[in-house]
């Protein structure tokens, strides 16, 4: 099921050109439509979600797409530098339900994407610094991660019934080369005069969520390797990844984790609007670049195809169990 929005401009006779409505299953095609294949997956980086790429980008309404585990999350168009976009508020944290387990929210929202067509997302994390040397404002484009949660679906594949046969998603490179490379140089150009520092590696480490970290839990995660910490783009990596979609993210340092130095709410509240004023116009400009530099096969990405199975180089099925034997 698709739900859709659409503003009435100047674009609109286009872009409802011809409709066809699908009764059955209440599926609904634009054949005008240009096809979207690009999202940012908001986060708090970007501070208020309503208000990201205010008086920047166009707004073209939205899509809504019926998943396994419910309504997904509004799939807002947007539009920089004739670039169309998808735009989620807050990881899709909209179609949460109370007492369920959150892991829902973030499977909607890549299922979602992907029943779109979307091949390559960019993200953005304020987060905890647990390098004592990093501070508030500074920028990360994280390059590895760790998760030691046990509650949200590990795998969406297997919890949203998509299927990915014969190919295996690596996670040797966690994040996209491709849009690594075009965050980092955009934040390299918007470093003159700003308040934080940009720091072109990373390693991520997501908790459960919930709550934040004690400094034990801080000291343990230095210990593994951990520089910065937050709650949801571990989960988002773990489902781009399965998905074959290319994916990057700036993370951000609203406020040294929990042991490493006192902080305040106001501090991280001060510290997001900065970041969010820089933060954007970094992903926008990266956007409006992947269309000329970011289409390139990356099976690093996307994954790599193979044949047979895990066991059997010549079975006809991807599973190491997949059918009886003749």
């Amino acid at each position: 099921m698709l739900n859709f929005s659409y503003p009435m401009n100047r674009r609109s006779i286009l872009f409802l050109g011809v409709l066809f409505l699908f009764v059955g299953d209440l599926t609904i095609t634009l054949a005008d439509d240009e096809s979207i294949f690009i999202a940012v997956v908001g986060g708090t980086s970007f501070g208020a979600p309503e208000k990201f790429g205010e008086g920047l980008v166009e707004e073209e309404g939205y899509i809504q797409i019926e998943t396994p585990v419910g309504m997904g999350p509004k799939l807002y168009k947007m539009r920089y530098k004739e670039v169309p976009f998808y735009y989620v508020r807050m990881y899709g944290y909209e179609t949460e339900v109370p007492g369920e387990n959150d892991g829902n929210v973030h499977a909607r929202t890549w299922y979602s994407l992907h029943k779109a067509g979307v091949t390559h997302a960019v993200g953005g994390a304020s987060s905890g610094a647990i390098r004592t040397d990093w501070d508030y404002d500074d920028l990360v484009i994280i390059d590895d991660f760790m998760i030691m949660e046990n509650q949200r679906p590990q795998n969406i594949l297997e919890y949203t019934g998509i299927e990915r046969p014969g190919v295996f998603a690596n996670f040797a490179h966690p994040f996209s080369p491709s849009l690594r490379r075009l965050l980092i140089d955009e934040a390299r150009k918007a470093q003159d005069g700003y308040s934080g520092r940009l720091w072109e590696h990373g390693v991520f480490f997501q908790n459960n969520p919930g709550r934040f970290e004690t400094a034990a839990e801080i000291r343990a995660m230095r210990i593994l390797g951990g520089e910065i910490t937050s709650l949801n783009v571990g989960t988002c990596t773990e489902y781009a990844r399965q998905l074959g979609i290319r994916w990057a993210t700036i993370c951000s340092i609203a406020n040294p984790a929990v042991g490493v130095r006192p902080f305040s709410f106001k501090d991280m509240q001060e510290s997001v609007q900065r970041i969010a004023a820089q933060a954007i116009p970094i992903v926008l400009e990266t956007l409006a670049r992947i269309p000329d530099e970011a289409m390139d096969p990356e099976p690093v990405s996307t994954g790599e195809v193979f044949t047979g199975s895990y066991t059997d180089p010549h079975s006809e099925s991807s599973e190491i169990i997949g059918s009886e034997p003749n």
